[in-house]
């Protein structure tokens, strides 16, 4: 082998090792989640005139990525203020949806590409 195959082969094994270094596993896309929703969980209970808290929220956990949809809808079901999910067969796509009299939070998930978009927290009645 030469020098320059074997930097070569250096340069590869390192970009492989970055590129599964980014992608988080299941379990920490569930444990992000469950954390996300406790949060959400706490707000919706004890805010109900500041949606900024909602907004830092979101910018916080901006998406959740490779988590398994069963595992992640299960989660949300468990939320005090888990209002519905919509699933869009054809983009394989979840809207979720938590919400109190005051504000509603939540997020769209792609099954198909595993990653989260679409944070959002709005006004519920006002």
């Amino acid at each position: 082998m030469t020098k320059g195959a074997g930097w070569a082969a250096i340069a590869f094994v390192l970009c492989a090792m970055q590129v599964s270094m980014t992608r988080a596993d299941p379990a920490t896309c569930i444990d992000k989640v469950s954390s996300y929703v406790a949060e959400v969980d706490q707000l919706l209970a004890t805010q109900k005139n500041w949606i900024t808290p909602f907004d830092d929220l979101n910018k916080r956990y901006v998406e959740f990525q490779d988590c398994d949809a069963d595992a992640l809808l299960e989660v949300v079901w468990r939320s005090r203020f888990f209002q519905r999910i919509t699933y869009n067969p054809r983009a394989k796509e979840y809207v979720i949806r938590l919400s109190s009299k005051d504000v509603e939070v939540g997020f769209a998930y792609d099954a198909r590409e595993k990653r989260s978009n679409t944070l959002f927290a709005v006004w519920a009645n006002k």
